[in-house]
């Protein structure tokens, strides 16, 4: 989270019906949605300015997602084999698809919003990451050709509504090479709210996460849980909620269509 003062600025969103609250150093208060069939103008938001370290922004890759990546004795290991693919849906400034690269991934962000792929492009250019590469486009119609060994969720489940949840756990799967991965940042973790596996999802975005719930998503769909892991102190990319790593393996045998 930023250091910097709070800074709260109102954005009339969705042809004006909706006012969404940015701010600066915590993204709780950052929608006052309250149907979860509404989609979020991402474009609308980005466009009225989202700087370094504001409202989802953490101005730098997850520090437990670096952890990782920099593991060399990491059991189990991440996939290594070709394709070697990795993505990032809602990648925002595409801080982890730098990091990914950096890990010798072909790596890939994915973004709603055409300001915010111009904002990615503009953080590898400063980082000299020519390889890195930002698509604009809908997740939900990305095509389903099992093209990629890692997959990295950080507040993309959260941020979408909790109608769509079934859909992002098949197309996770369509989009996963035999054997690939999820990592997964499970946040917002708010204790103190119902869990939303029980059914309560509340209000957002961010839509308060859980474990639980990751799990009701991707266990039914043959997705074999690796790891579950607290996110504490100095790893925390948000220190205003918390959040656990978890690790997903894809299945290894990919079903043949039934004639």
């Amino acid at each position: 989270s930023s250091s910097c003062s709070p800074r709260i600025n109102s954005i009339m969103l969705i042809n004006g019906v909706i006012t969404k609250r940015i701010l600066r150093s915590s993204f709780l208060l950052f929608s006052t949605t309250t149907s979860a069939s509404e989609m979020t103008n991402w474009e609308g938001m980005w466009q009225s300015g989202i700087s370094e370290g504001q409202a989802f922004d953490a101005a730098k890759t997850e520090p437990k997602l670096v952890e990782l990546l920099n593991n060399k004795n990491l059991d189990p290991p991440l996939p290594a084999a070709a394709p070697k693919r990795a993505f990032v849906p809602g990648c925002g400034r595409g801080y982890s698809v730098v990091s990914l690269a950096e890990a010798g991934y072909e790596a890939e962000g994915l973004e709603l919003s055409p300001t915010a792929s111009q904002a990615a492009r503009a953080y590898f250019d400063s980082k000299n990451a020519s390889g890195c590469k930002v698509h604009v486009g809908d997740f939900f119609e990305w095509p389903e050709e099992n093209q990629y060994s890692v997959v990295f969720d950080s507040t993309f489940l959260c941020a979408i509504p909790p109608t769509m949840r079934t859909l992002w756990a098949s197309k996770m799967k369509g989009i996963l090479a035999p054997g690939g991965e999820i990592i997964m940042n499970v946040f917002p973790l708010i204790p103190s709210k119902p869990d939303p596996a029980d059914g309560d999802v509340g209000s957002g975005p961010p839509f308060v996460m859980s474990t639980r719930l990751v799990s009701q998503l991707l266990e039914p769909l043959g997705f074999t849980k690796l790891t579950e892991e607290p996110v504490t102190g100095d790893l925390k990319a948000r220190g205003f909620a918390d959040e656990t790593f978890m690790r997903w393996r894809a299945p290894s045998v990919i079903a043949e269509p039934e004639l």
